[in-house]
């Protein structure tokens, strides 16, 4: 049995009052979102990021896009009988592969897909629906200060706005990416090539797939899109990989 298709569903561990939220993605095929509260070993303590499916010989696996998830969740088709119910069971696998949590179907919980949407939207620094060019120049322009500060650099944010077009909101994401930055400089090795950087290019193109990052010089550049999901989680393995 697969816990996870076409459906929303509350996993739950009430030993440990962890939840896991998960609801397909409205309009993107294969894509879920995946929210969490209390779950053991994941900091921070709650959050939402968007998942997708790997299916294996023996179990179902369901990774963050990017590759930088907080856990992943097993699915291995078995169940247990929880007060006379048989239910099916699933995986949390965070910081310790050895002991992953074991959560179940939690019925009496209703899953508010729009709001699991804005949870994401919130937790990757996506603009509220209101936000203009102004609100988003100036939480860029916060951020990027914080992480010059942090990394000692002197960074500048350029973000593209004609290639945005209606998709304003999406720019603002640029935090996300800052933030990434930020956590990369607690290392003083990282901390060095992030100050040789003098530009964050951010761009923007419909249906164009992943979250792309490169470096040109003193130029980061970075291309977003309507499907580029965990732009911070994304950046922080790609930026350990390429600084």
């Amino acid at each position: 049995m697969n816990v996870l298709l076409a459906l929303a569903v509350v996993l739950a561990n009430d030993m440990e009052h962890a939840r896991v939220t998960v609801a397909d993605y409205p309009g993107v095929p294969d894509a879920l979102i995946v929210a969490w509260q209390d779950v053991p070993g994941v900091t921070p303590a709650s959050g939402a990021m968007v998942y997708q499916r790997d299916q294996g010989d023996s179990e179902t696996r369901y990774l963050a896009i990017g590759g930088g998830g907080k856990f992943a969740l097993l699915d291995r088709g078995r169940s247990r009988l929880i007060r006379a119910s048989s239910l099916p069971v699933m995986w949390v696998v965070a910081n310790d592969p050895k002991h992953p949590l074991e959560v179940v179907p939690d019925a009496n919980q209703r899953v508010d897909v729009p709001a699991l949407v804005a949870q994401y939207e919130a937790f990757e620094a996506i603009a509220p629906a209101a936000a203009t060019r102004t609100t988003i120049d100036a939480a860029i322009a916060a951020q990027a200060a914080q992480t010059n500060k942090t990394c000692g650099a002197q960074l500048a944010a350029r973000t593209q706005w004609t290639t945005f077009g209606t998709n304003l909101r999406l720019a603002n994401q640029a935090v996300a990416i800052l933030e990434a930055l930020d956590g990369a400089c607690s290392d003083k090795d990282y901390a060095s090539a992030v100050k040789k950087l003098r530009t964050l290019k951010v761009d923007f193109k419909s249906g164009g797939g992943a979250l792309r990052l490169e470096i040109t010089g003193t130029e980061l550049a970075v291309h977003l899109s309507d499907t580029s999901f965990n732009p911070r989680e994304t950046a922080e393995i790609w930026l350990h990989g390429h600084l």
